[in-house]
Order: structure tokens, then sequence, then C-alpha cells
């Protein structure tokens, strides 16, 4: 009993005894007995320490489906810690006991404990009033999943062609290309790319080993790589070998902080969320604190609001604004990137020309939801750069990007030099912008710009007004501040840009742009106009003009109509008129092995010819097949010897079966969910299909073998007789050997029998009855027939003949 209950008994007992004693309705032995009476009463209802209650439970008014073993302790009431634990409320300041064996947490009786507590005597029920502090935190997390790779890789070999021939009527004629060619295995791919030009021949462009480890979020690369350029370094092609982080093997993976979403409930309420009044979860929560993190949300600038409603109506509405940078990393994660080799030179005109050696080491890491460190590195025997950048969290505004980097090198004009570099960024729903300033000191190298302006920055500025979406640029890069090793001193450049845009409803989409280059510059402007007028086919026309730069002033007209070919096999082509008397028709036209173009040019009194082909071949499983570019991974798809099927890649017709029952897939999305499914109406009547669409997930760069669980059943009927010539009786029981299923005979001996495999046979026949049975045997026509009649089919009789009807396994 609370101190109040037993405050309330005693004020009661005076309440009852001083009316006796004033009116002398009693003597003072009576009042004695009756004060001993109530004392008696009063301790068999005062607590008994020890003792153990079975109670009913309700929690802030709502019953719940517990017996509680309660214990009553001089501190209060004690209940199990499982019970503490099943409700998630948060553990009290007073100490654990041990009661029986099993611990116990109390509930104190103190004026300032958060949970209140009492028992509802006639009903023996504990009510419980919590807020929600008193409860557990709750965490929402809606983090995505390391993908599972889910389709076995295969040995392959492909090759990519794209050939295309140019030639003016009465000149010479041109052959131009690209080749390459992959190795791929369950431990990487090998890639090499060629360029061949009938003038100079063929010239090797990259050669690249690339090993993925989805594990560790990270590739390996050996051979020509391209190096991470970092903030304020330059993306360089080297040969060698690279270590770096890949975000990608792993999609759906957020590299970036996202804000957490908190709220409280005091009873089961549900939650739901919207982002710029888009609804994006709708979820469950018990009472108590809870945290949401990981939603999934634009990048940039945004607001989200949470609304909570219990389970008596009430609601609860939170605006909490946001700002995303995907250029930030999350607390504790790490991005890096480390380079070693040589740097390529004269690439795409010389094969294998690499110049000093160079070590190159980029590393990120998010120090807290707000910050993000890097650190960067370029060492050479003839120079090194090191530098340091952070990136900032404004709040809801933007991000703020600082970097600084310095150098040594032996050049006599340039021993020691610094960097800097100060920049902006906001993306918005009212308006974006960017703005960024470099400034370098005379002696600053490093690897691709060995002579760098003093300074150089640039600047951008997005918003949308009165339906229009408008933005203006500016690009500035002083002159340098030496000649650079070549002799040549560049001069500075300021370059102007300005577009605007709005659509049209059914009348298409308008657009402006215009250039305006500095220093004595020209300006030039364009005005364009595109109205779709189906699925594939639009119309657009332009108009573009030039002024200035010391040139004379230049305006030209354009119309074009465009007919894009479909995504899978079809045709497209493409007519074009310009005011200056050039002429253009050309069309694609491509099926499931290639992918063929040509076109035709008229200008100025000249005729210029154009033919192209492009496609690819692969190899895998002993078989070669011809298709489109392979992009990535391919695969091969097997349709139980079903010619002539169309296959579908995420609902859209990609290829058809061969004689064989084999479908060529050009391509597919490592480390993704990909579709791969058949077309139901191009399968026999007597196909046994379990699935028409397989969803798969293949590692990048990786060649596949998908088999569709489908096979062929055949049927067949026929007259079942014994040896003697006599029907087999109505009623028998017909299994073909190694089925489950069986077929009961119908009168005059007439059987049908479904689920034969497609091979001719022979197909042994069980057929039982009581007191007898017998066995056949039957080949069916190796004509395509759906439902064949067997005619006569004789069934031996079984020795000793059975003497009760077969029991089903």
């Amino acid at each position: 009993m609370s101190r109040w209950a037993r405050a309330r008994s005693e004020w009661w007992s005076l309440l009852l005894a001083a009316p006796l004693a004033a009116v002398g309705q009693t003597s003072a032995e009576d009042l004695q007995r009756t004060l001993e009476r109530l004392a008696a009463e009063r301790a068999a209802a005062a607590p008994r320490f020890g003792e153990t209650l079975l109670l009913g439970l309700r929690v802030n008014g709502q019953a719940q489906p517990q017996t509680v073993r309660a214990v009553r302790v001089p501190e209060g009431l004690a209940l199990p810690q499982t019970l503490w634990q099943e409700l998630q409320l948060r553990p009290p300041s007073t100490p654990p006991r041990m009661i029986d064996n099993e611990l116990f947490l109390v509930l104190s009786d103190a004026p300032g404990a958060l949970v209140r507590w009492r028992i509802e005597e006639l009903s023996q029920t504990l009510e419980l009033e919590a807020p929600p502090q008193a409860f557990g935190d709750q965490k929402i997390e809606l983090d995505r999943m390391a993908t599972q790779v889910t389709l076995p890789a295969q040995l392959g070999l492909f090759t990519n062609y794209d050939l295309q021939w140019q030639r003016r009527v009465g000149g010479e004629g041109s052959l131009d290309g690209l080749a390459e060619l992959g190795l791929l295995t369950g431990r990487g791919d090998l890639n090499h790319l060629m360029l061949y030009r009938s003038s100079r021949g063929w010239t090797r462009l990259d050669t690249r080993w690339t090993w993925d480890r989805p594990e560790q979020l990270a590739t390996l690369r050996l051979g020509d790589v391209i190096s991470d350029a970092g903030s304020w370094g330059r993306a360089l092609r080297m040969g060698g070998v690279q270590w770096a982080t890949d975000f990608s093997l792993r999609p759906g993976f957020l590299s970036f902080p996202l804000p957490t979403l908190k709220g409280e409930a005091s009873l089961p309420s549900t939650v739901d969320v919207f982002v710029n009044n888009s609804q994006r979860l709708q979820g469950r929560v018990q009472p108590g604190p809870f945290d949401i993190s990981d939603l999934p949300l634009v990048t940039g600038q945004g607001e989200i609001r949470t609304v909570v409603k219990d389970l008596l109506g009430r609601e609860q509405v939170v605006v909490q604004p946001y700002y995303i940078s995907p250029s930030l990393l999350k607390p504790g994660l790490t991005a890096y990137s480390v380079e070693l080799g040589w740097v390529r030179e004269n690439y795409g005109t010389q094969s294998n020309r690499y110049g000093q050696g160079l070590t190159q080491l980029t590393w990120r890491r998010g120090i807290n939801s707000g910050f993000t460190a890097e650190g960067r590195g370029e060492l050479a025997a003839d120079q090194q750069t090191v530098g340091a950048s952070g990136l900032w969290l404004l709040q809801d505004w933007g991000t703020l990007n600082l970097s600084a980097a310095g150098s040594r090198s032996r050049d006599a004009q340039a021993r020691s030099g610094w960097l800097g570099t100060l920049g902006v960024e906001r993306q918005g729903f009212g308006w974006s912008g960017a703005v960024e300033v470099r400034r370098a000191s005379p002696g600053f190298v490093q690897r691709g710009q060995p002579v760098s302006p003093r300074w150089s920055g640039s600047a951008t500025v997005g918003t949308q007004w009165q339906g229009w979406g408008l933005g203006a640029g500016l690009v500035y890069q002083g002159t340098l501040q030496r000649p650079s090793p070549e002799g040549f001193i560049n001069p500075g450049t300021r370059l102007w840009t300005f577009n605007a845009g709005r659509g049209l409803g059914a009348w298409g989409y308008v657009g402006l742009s215009m250039l305006k280059a500095g220093h004595g510059g020209g300006t030039a402007v364009s005005v364009f106009w595109t109205l779709p007028i189906g699925d594939h086919q639009s119309v657009s026309t332009s108009w573009q003009g030039q002024r200035g730069g010391g040139q004379p002033a230049q305006d030209q007209w354009q119309l074009q109509f465009q007919n894009n070919p479909p995504p899978g096999e079809g045709l497209g082509y493409q007519a074009l008129a310009e005011s200056g008397g050039r002429r253009q028709l050309q069309a694609q036209w491509q099926d499931r092995h290639v992918a063929l173009s040509g076109g035709i040019a008229r200008a100025q009194g000249r005729t210029d010819l154009r033919a192209g082909i492009g496609g690819g071949l692969a190899w895998l499983d002993g078989s070669v097949y011809a298709g489109r570019r392979v992009d990535g991974g391919f695969a091969v798809v097997e349709v139980a010897d079903q010619p002539n099927v169309r296959v579908t890649h995420d609902n859209q017709v990609v290829a058809r079966t061969d004689r064989s029952g084999r479908a060529f897939l050009p391509t597919l999305r490592g480390y993704q969910v990909n579709r791969v499914g058949v077309i139901a109406d191009d399968l026999p009547l007597d196909a046994d299909i379990e699935s028409l669409d397989l969803q798969v997930t293949p590692a990048a760069r990786r060649a596949s073998l998908i088999r569709f669980p489908i096979g062929v059943s055949r049927t067949a009927t026929f007259t079942l007789v014994d040896e003697q010539g006599h029907p087999v009786p109505a009623g028998a029981d017909l299994r073909p050997v190694g089925q489950m299923r069986s077929f009961p005979v119908g009168l005059d001996g007439r059987a049908f029998v479904a689920g034969l495999g497609a091979a001719p046979g022979p197909h042994r026949l069980d057929v039982r009855w009581p007191g007898g049975g017998c066995e056949a045997s039957i080949e069916l026509p190796k004509a395509d027939r759906e439902l064949p009649d067997l005619g006569r089919v004789t069934c031996k009789a079984l020795a000793p003949p059975p003497s009760s009807t077969r029991s089903d396994p």
C-alpha cells in the first residue's frame, strides 16, 4: 500500500472514533476495543513486504496481454527485469533485487519517480503511467543491405567492334574503328581497347585487369588506369596499379550522411514521413523516443515533415529542414585511392609511351556529419606536392570547401610554391549555385598542370522564374605566370554563359542559350524549339547566330525531323536541313545481332557518304554468339531447347532464342537486380512452366548462364488391353513409372496420360486395380503432335498378381 493510502486509512480511523467519544454512546473500554479493531484492520491492509501478487497490466491506459508477477518491497513494487525489457522501459535508479534467483527492478514510491504506479484492487490490475522519456530509444534503420550476387560467373570472351566508313564523292575514303577485347572470369576481367585509323593503322588505347572486392568496397586495377583527382588535383592517365574505394560495388549504399529524424510517442503510434510533400515512409512505433536513420532523400536542400498519430487519434507534426551533400562522407567512413606507375603520354596517338614514375595517394574521411577531411599527395623524382582539404556543411544552406597545397620541384623557375582554393556550393528549391576561386603562387607545380595561372575560378547560378528555368555561369582563367615547358604563354580567358528553357506542355519545349567570350571574343546565341509527335518521333527547329570576335556575322537556321529506333529491334532515321544549303539524311537499323547506320550529306556542292556497323561477339559454354555491343557483363539464356522464344530484360524484348533454345543478352547490370523473362505465348502448349520471370544479380563485368525452369511435358491417348485383347477394367489406376501423378482408366480401356518427357520413349506404365495389375510400355511419335492417339496398347500381367490395391507413396 502506498503512503497516501496509509495516511487516508489513519484519517478515517480518527473520524470514526471521534464522534463515539464525543456523544458518550460507548464506554472507554468499547472505545479502546474499537480502536484496537481498526488498528488490526489497518495492519492487515498494510503492505506485507515479500508478498507476491499476480496482476493484470495496463500501460498509459492501454491493456497489455501480460500477467505480471509483482513482489512488494519497502522501496515500492518489484517487477521482473524481463518485463521491463518487454515494455522497453528504462531501468530505474534504484538498485535491482534478486528474488527467488530472478532479477527484479523496483518501481519506486519516491515523488520524483519517472513511472507512476498503482494497483486497482477491484480488478487486481497494475496501472502504469509512463511519459515517453521513460521508454528506451527506438532506432528505425533503413540502410541498404549488402549486395548478394546470385548469378555464378562463367569463363567468357567477348569482342566489340565499331567501324565507320566515310567517303566524299569524287575523293578518297577513310575507315576508322574501335575494337575491344575482353576476358571475363570469376576473379576479375581483362579489357583491351584499340583504335584503328586507315591513315595511321592500329593504336592501343587501354589494357587493364580489374578485380572487384565488394566486401571491402574496393577495386584493384592493373594496367592503364585513371587517377583520382581529389579536391585540387588533376586526373591523370597512368600505367601501373591502382587500389581504390568503389562505393558503386554496393548499389544503394549511401556514403554521405543523412539527417536522423527524432520523435517520441506515449502510446503505440503510426509514423508518416513526407519529404518535400512526398510520402517516403509509413510505419509503426512503440511508446518511447524513436530515431529514423538513412531515410532516402533528395540531395541538396529540402524539408522533412514527420506526422506521429497515436491510438487516440492525437497528432504530432514536426517540420525539419535539411541539406544533403554527396561530397561529404558519413562519420567514420573512409575513401581512398592509391596509384603507383608511370604517367601516360600522347594518349590516342602512341600506343606505349609512358613518362616519369609517379605515386599518388588520395584519402578522405568523414569526421562527423558536418565535416569531411581530405589529404592528397603526388610524389615523383622531380616534383612533390602535398595538400589538405576540408568540406564543411553550412547548416541547411550549402557546403564550404577549403584546400591548401604546397609543392617542391627541381625546376629552376619553380623551386617551391603553394595553392589555395575556396569554394561554396548550394542546391536548393529557390536557387542553386556554386563559386570556386583558386590562387596559386608562381612556383606551384602539380602533375597535369606544371604551370598554373595566378587566379582562376568559376561561378554558376540557376533558378526558376515564372515557369522558366534560368542559369548563368562564368569561367575565368588568368594568364600563366611563366611560359609552359613547351614555351607557350596562354592568354587569360573569360567565358560567360546564359541559358533559359521552358516546357510548353503539348507544344514541346523552347530554350535559349548564349555564350560570350571575354577579351574581345565573340558572342554566340542559339534559340531552339522541340516538339514531340509520338513515342519516338520529334520535330525541332533552331536559329544560331554569331557576332564579334573579329569574324563576320553568321546566321543559321536548322530544321530537323528525328525518329529514334526502339530499344529492341527496328529502324530509326533523321532528316536535317540548314539555311546554308546543307542537307543530311541518315538512318540506323538494329536487330539482336548487329547495328547498322548510314547517311548522306550535301553541302557547298560536295556530297559525303557514310556507313557504319557495330556490335559484339561473345563466347560462352562452348558456343559463339553475335549480338549488339557488350556493355559490362553478358549472359546466355537457356529456354529448354525452344527456338524463337522472345526474351525480355526489364520488360523490354531484347533477344530471341536460336535453334538450340539459347539467347544472347549483351548487357547485364552488375551488383543490381536484373529481371530476365520469356514470353509465354512463344512456348508450346505442352511446356511445363515453373517460372516465366527470374530476378538475377550478377557481379560487374561477368559472363553468366541463365537457365529457365521450363521443360516439355507431352501427352497421349490410347486404348489399354490385356494380353487376351480384353479392355483393362474401368477405374484402374495408371501411373507413368517415376511420376507421382496417376490417371484413371475409362470405359473400354480408354486411357489418357500427361507429364511424359520430350524423348519418344519407351515410357513404362504401371497399372493396378483391385485384385490385379499389369505393365505396359508406350512410344511417342517423333512428329510434333500435341495429343497423339497411340491406338491399342497391350498391358502384360504382373507375376505374381498383387492381392490388394497399391497404396500411394
